[in-house]
């Protein structure tokens, strides 16, 4: 452990963290970088890969909770959290629910760079102007040209985040979203860079915490826990990633 205290197996995750391990997702093997042909699911819908999202997709139906509103986050940067809340919302949306994804990381937003939406209107925009929140989000929500997706891009950068996810038009946005979609996922900035995913989280259903064990750390996974335990926000499970 002190040369080496990242976790060996899915069993000591559930374990140690006390948590539930809602799926194992293998590497994926998609070649683009950014657009649809980077979604695994949407690409080759019935490689062994995309398995792992099915499978998330059912736990999280039969988990006896709500599962309606969720924020993905992870511990650290380059996790891979963004990649599968988009293959989990192209699952959902195959599954004939109408899917919303919401690019909420507005210090570094890889949802709307993987979808090329990076410099359209979007989240931040909407937090920051006066008008309406129902007649903004109908304004800047895009169709991702996959059958029942939709997604709410992150906006041009603004020099508050926390701030800007704290205030009741945060709150409207989740709202408005639940009242016109079936499935809304939130991505959200890792929990030990910023409170972001805290604030998020507060606002939904529960958080999915996405695990890395070859590159994370124990302790800060132990830590990122903590953090979302502290304020109170449900953890609904972990994913494993890049098994």
């Amino acid at each position: 452990d002190l040369l080496d205290d990242r976790f060996r197996s899915p069993e000591e995750i559930k374990d140690q963290l006390r948590v539930p391990v809602l799926a194992m997702v293998r590497s994926l093997t998609v070649k683009a970088q950014d657009g649809l042909d980077a979604l695994q699911v949407h690409v080759s819908p019935s490689s062994v890969e995309c398995e792992a999202f099915r499978t998330l997709r059912t736990t999280l139906a039969f988990s006896g909770q709500e599962t309606n509103r969720l924020a993905v986050t992870s511990t650290e940067p380059s996790d891979g959290k963004t990649t599968i809340l988009a293959n989990l919302g192209v699952s959902y949306a195959q599954a004939g629910k109408r899917t919303l994804l919401i690019d909420a990381d507005m210090r570094k937003p890889g949802l709307s760079k993987l979808l090329k939406l990076r410099k359209l209107a979007g989240i931040s925009d909407i937090l920051r102007l006066d008008q309406d929140v129902a007649s903004l989000c109908n304004e800047v929500v895009r169709s991702t040209g996959v059958e029942n997706l939709d997604v709410i891009p992150v906006g041009p950068k603004p020099p508050d985040p926390a701030e800007l996810l704290s205030s009741a038009r945060m709150s409207q946005i989740v709202a408005w979203a639940e009242t016109n979609y079936d499935q809304v996922l939130i991505d959200c900035p890792p929990v030990l860079a910023a409170s972001d995913s805290v604030l998020v989280g507060r606002l939904t259903d529960g958080v999915l915490l996405i695990v890395q064990p070859e590159k994370n750390h124990r302790r800060l996974v132990f830590r990122a826990v903590e953090s979302l335990a502290a304020m109170q926000v449900t953890l609904q499970g972990v994913v494993v990633n890049r098994v």
